[in-house]
């Protein structure tokens, strides 16, 4: 006998159309529906500065030495955008652009593929979104950290399962920094994939801050449990949330008359194991609200959902600019609209 199925439902009231997911309803359907169409529109990315009286506006020239760009960086990011955001080669891209040029009656001509490719990892790509005025006034952001591995060379999947994985297999390994409420990505870096993510906080929160966020609380899983992360956090009175090992001991010295007292530098830490001990993970999980790192997580599923698993560029300046642009394509689409959930009874 099959008991309590979940299936997804669509429902109508009053000419609202409401989708049920599990025990969540999407209450914002029309409008998240349209923003979802709206990410295949080709003109969210055009910049204003790109096209002027049907023509591209060339670059102004700079007085240096050598021949002047002919093209402005905001066209070569637009070609490498519609590479990235319909998975097409190179080549297919700028024909791409040329055709869409011809529909939009811009005649300058367009850039060929070995010239994008020469002035990739020059693209300086902002993907950040403008901070909304009531951002940079109000009491602070809560920030969530982590990484995942890009694959750069090796064998699909199947055939490591069929044959076994083999030394030429090399991975990237990207940490991205998100802001809890626009679910944007705020900050960004590539490493190797033997880089630790322990190593990253100092420099996303860096880039973060930079950008005229106030962070006042950081999340991440344990990797991030450091007596350096929560001397950094004590020093900008930000508060850094992550498990400690299963395993872990307070840092304790004693002193007159043998009474104990917390190691310099190690009082934040041992706050949280003391928390443990008394209500055990899952208790000290809901009192800090622990579980909205998933929201990081699910930024990774989206990001490896869009653009895949894999990074096209072999050169570090060009995988950095890969990155970047599926980061502001992301960042994009949040802006465009995300669905707002209401608990179902």
């Amino acid at each position: 006998m099959i008991k309590n199925i979940k299936t997804n439902t669509t429902h109508k009231n009053n000419n609202t159309k409401i989708t049920k997911i599990g025990n969540k309803k999407i209450k914002n359907w029309p409008e998240y529906n349209k923003s979802l169409k709206n990410r295949g529109n080709l003109s969210i990315f055009i910049s204003k500065s790109l096209i002027k009286d049907g023509n591209l506006v060339i670059p102004t020239k700079t007085g240096k030495p050598g021949r002047p760009v002919e093209y402005s960086n905001e066209l070569i990011e637009f070609v490498l955008t519609i590479r990235e955001l319909f998975h097409m080669p190179l080549r297919q891209a700028t024909g791409f652009l040329e055709f869409l040029f011809k529909l939009m009656g811009v005649t300058s001509g367009s850039p060929d593929y070995t010239t994008v490719s020469k002035r990739m990892g020059a693209t300086k790509v902002r993907y950040q979104r403008k901070i909304n005025r009531s951002i940079k006034d109000n009491t602070g952001i809560v920030m969530l950290i982590d990484s995942s591995g890009f694959k750069v060379f090796g064998e699909g999947e199947w055939m490591v399962r069929k044959h076994g994985k083999t030394y030429s297999r090399t991975w990237r390994k990207t940490h991205i920094a998100i802001d809890l409420d626009t679910k944007d990505i705020i900050g960004f870096a590539n490493t190797t994939a033997h880089a630790h993510d322990n190593t990253q906080l100092r420099p996303l929160l860096n880039q973060v801050t930079e950008s005229g966020y106030n962070v006042t609380t950081i999340i991440g899983d344990g990797a991030y449990d450091s007596k350096q992360n929560y001397l950094l956090g004590r020093k900008l009175k930000i508060n850094i949330i992550a498990p400690p090992p299963k395993n872990a001991v307070e840092h304790l010295n004693t002193g007159w008359h043998h009474q104990w007292y917390d190691t310099p530098g190690w009082e934040e830490r041992n706050k949280v194991i003391r928390h443990i001990e008394e209500f055990g993970p899952d208790g000290w999980k809901a009192d800090v609200d622990y579980h909205r790192r998933s929201l990081v997580e699910n930024a990774f599923y989206r990001w490896k959902a869009i653009f895949g698993d894999h990074l096209k560029s072999r050169k570090n300046e060009t995988q950095y600019t890969e990155q970047c642009l599926r980061a502001k394509i992301i960042n994009k689409f949040n802006e465009l609209g995300l669905p707002k959930y209401e608990m179902v009874s």
